[in-house]
């Protein structure tokens, strides 16, 4: 049975054990749906509103069209809380290879290296989805129902823990590669998302904490 099948009560306990996956990877994806379904929820309340009903064709048409991206990325965010584990296990793997001979020392190290690239895009994923999901909040928050406007700041505070949360798998991942540029290249990219998420959590807190 796939991680997002179980229950919540049996996905909890199960992270609550001795086994060390799923853990802070398939947890941060997980952080993430919810902030996704969060922003959702405020949408659904929105729809039968008066204020959404006075809105221009070009305003309605924005709002829905956020609405359905955030939903594929919340399906996105699903599938990778399972594939963080199915990444880490392939890590766990390779350094099961044998390693009596020369060729079987080369054979496990390449093999680590390319499932160590697997396991560190998975999170990487995770912070660009979420990212991704923190702009759209904008237009949710611009148009939707005010009432439930904590909702939302619940949503971009589950987000940006599930871009953290990404970023240190990311970084624990890329600390056993000997690929340099793909080091590189890939601390630039959690840079820059880290800049950005950082800055549109703090706009829609901001917005949401001088609504109260």
């Amino acid at each position: 049975m796939k991680l997002v099948d179980l229950s919540v009560k049996d996905f909890l306990n199960i992270v609550d054990s001795k086994s060390p996956a799923p853990g802070g990877g398939s947890v941060s994806a997980l952080a993430s749906s919810l902030g996704c379904t969060l922003a959702r929820m405020v949408a659904h309340l929105t729809f039968d509103k008066k204020k959404y009903k006075d809105l221009s064709e070009l305003e309605k048409e924005v709002f829905l069209e956020t609405f359905e991206e955030i939903d594929k990325y919340r399906k996105i965010l699903e599938n990778l809380i399972d594939k963080d584990t199915e990444a880490y296990n392939l890590v766990m793997a390779g350094y099961k290879l044998p390693k009596e001979t020369e060729e079987e020392k080369e054979i496990r190290s390449i093999v680590i290296e390319k499932n160590l690239k697997l396991a560190t895009d998975t999170p990487l994923e995770i912070c660009r989805i979420s990212e991704k999901t923190l702009k759209l909040l904008k237009i949710i928050l611009k148009y939707g129902n005010k009432n439930a406007i904590t909702d939302l700041g619940v949503s971009a505070i589950l987000l940006y823990s599930g871009i953290e949360g990404g970023v240190l798998n990311v970084k624990i991942n890329l600390a056993s590669l000997n690929d340099e540029t793909f080091k590189i290249k890939t601390l630039n990219q959690l840079d820059e998302i880290l800049i950005t998420a950082k800055k549109l959590k703090k706009e829609i807190l901001d917005v949401v904490n001088e609504s109260l």
